[in-house]
């Protein structure tokens, strides 16, 4: 079924949220501007989101992205491309739509309960604090009966430059998403360019990423992570993700059944890693073992894409 139609409210309730000097898009209309004339445009400015709505169309005037890269701190005297954050100037109008599109969107996942409740980044209600909390009551009763915990953090590499536009589709599929709010999503993928102007102007198709400070980002990122979290695990073990951190918590009697169980469930989530186009970055993963016991045990290496995750004795 269609959604129903967007509101003056939500549209109003949008524009007036927008934070004042921000950089505008390549179009050059800041949210000041915007901010004025709205509420003499209102009804219009509706109407146009309607029509989008109605027909599943993302204008492309509203999809060109403005590059201007930004050192990353401390990296400023590299060679190293990497060193660049590029953040995307993208013009108010789309913007809105977008705020408007990923509200419903969410609005909707989390009506039905369609997100797993192990995600606790870009959640409503829930913190950093709550996923620690969790990650000690899991842990905790497992080293007072004597038995030992391995507890790996994994972190994506170039987390949202490796979103999957299919996979974000699938995972909208999947939900039943109403018919109206996935063609317009469709379209919102669809011939997205990228222009970044220097000393030469050059522009580029974009074919996958959530661009730099589209309020989209996170709840797509969100719908693509959710099917890693819902993988058929054995029950000695516990997955939390918070955004792209994924936390995985392995409880056995013996450190070798740990090992066994980590070496078999790792292969699990490197596998679907791969068909999604996601790719862990083993150098800054890191494992780390827990118990009371204090006799030795021997102790191997956990591979992720098969190289080996260095092993520490303290895990931020």
């Amino acid at each position: 079924m269609d959604e129903k139609q967007f509101t003056q409210d939500e549209v109003r309730q949008i524009i007036e949220g927008f934070k004042p000097r921000k950089a505008p898009g390549p179009d050059g209309i800041t949210s000041e501007i915007l901010k004025l004339v709205f509420k003499s445009i209102l009804k219009t400015l509706t109407s146009i989101y309607n029509k989008c709505l109605r027909s599943g169309c993302f204008p492309k005037d509203w999809t060109i992205a403005k590059i201007i890269p930004v050192a990353k701190p401390g990296r400023e005297d590299s060679l190293d491309p990497s060193k660049y954050r590029p953040i995307s100037l993208l013009n108010l109008g789309g913007k809105v739509l977008e705020k408007l599109l990923i509200k419903r969107i969410m609005y909707y996942l989390y009506k039905t309960d369609f997100l797993n409740d192990n995600q606790y980044g870009f959640t409503p209600q829930k913190s950093m604090i709550e996923t620690a909390m969790l990650v000690k009551q899991y842990i905790e009763p497992e080293l007072e009966r004597g038995r030992v915990v391995i507890m790996a953090s994994l972190g994506v590499k170039g987390a949202f430059d490796s979103a999957s536009w299919p996979a974000i589709l699938k995972g909208l599929s999947d939900a039943k998403c109403p018919r109206n709010l996935y063609h317009l999503e469709q379209d919102y993928r669809k011939e997205r360019r990228a222009v970044i102007t220097n000393s030469i102007s050059m522009e580029k198709n974009i074919t996958k990423v959530c661009p730099q400070g589209s309020c989209c980002r996170p709840g797509f990122w969100n719908l693509q992570y959710n099917p890693l979290l819902n993988l058929s695990y054995t029950n000695h073990m516990k997955v939390v993700a918070f955004a792209d951190d994924l936390i995985i918590m392995i409880k056995a009697e013996s450190i070798r059944e740990a090992e066994n169980i980590a070496d078999i469930e790792m292969n699990k989530i490197t596998a679907w890693a791969k068909e999604n186009k996601i790719r862990f970055n083993e150098g800054k993963s890191k494992v780390m073992l827990m118990t009371r016991r204090k006799r030795k045990e021997q102790k191997d290496d956990i591979y992720l894409n098969n190289k080996p995750i260095p092993q520490v004795h303290r895990l931020k």
